[in-house]
């Protein structure tokens, strides 16, 4: 029996299968290109978000190389730390050369617009002395201070020579420049970095003789040195 003998019955259920059988073919056509599409998607999104990742990273190092200008150096400097006790100038503390509280400085400025510092021993931001018991005394807000118009001078020197509760010898100021400033007291030579306003000190045990001593450092690009005795 042919097909075209078939009977009609047969020949209906012969086109519904022949149907059905095109639009599974047609389906797992459909199937096999989304597939496909989902991965080629997928790669395409993985390239791009190569590309990107390598572009970004590739702008980052650009920016990151970018330099200019450098910034001015601030008068105070930005790991100051403020100090219980107006003018204190924490960051220049300097250990005794035996015990006891650092030294440290007060900067102000007196009533005629001179710069000024003090010296004296640093306990919890306070500037102050210590007594024959090793009592602390914190120093009134208006103590005195070595003056000078630094901003002419370029340098501005100063000394104490403390005999209790123990023999200090106390060199101490300010530089304009921020250029080191090298002490020589008794033939020996210290070479001390200015710190915030341009405060150094230099702290030596015992009463140190003045004579020969000097303050040396750099203004305007010429070395300038000042007798202390």
């Amino acid at each position: 029996m042919t097909h075209d003998k078939l009977p009609p019955a047969l020949r209906n259920l012969r086109d519904e299968l022949r149907a059905a059988a095109a639009r599974e073919i047609q389906i797992e056509s459909r199937v096999r290109q989304r597939v496909r599409r989902g991965r080629w998607r997928r790669w395409l999104l993985v390239a791009v978000a190569a590309i990107v990742s390598a572009g970004g990273v590739a702008v980052a190092q650009r920016v990151l190389d970018r330099t200019g200008a450098d910034e001015p150096p601030d008068r105070i400097q930005k790991r100051v730390s403020h100090a219980a006790d107006p003018g204190v100038v924490p960051a220049s503390a300097t250990p005794d050369p035996r015990s006891g509280p650092p030294w440290a400085l007060r900067v102000f400025t007196n009533p005629a617009g001179l710069e000024c510092v003090a010296v004296g021993r640093l306990l919890r931001g306070a500037l102050g002395t210590y007594d024959m018991t090793r009592t602390f005394h914190k120093l009134p807000a208006d103590v005195a201070g070595a003056c000078e118009r630094v901003g002419r001078s370029g340098l501005l020197i100063t000394v104490q020579r403390r005999g209790k509760p123990e023999k200090r010898t106390i060199i101490y100021g300010l530089a304009r420049e921020y250029r080191p400033v090298r002490v020589t007291v008794a033939g020996e030579t210290r070479t001390v970095r200015p710190g915030p306003f341009g405060t150094f000190l230099d702290v030596r045990p015992g009463l140190l003789t003045m004579r020969g001593a000097t303050v040396s450092t750099t203004i305007a690009g010429r070395t300038v040195s000042r007798p202390l005795g």
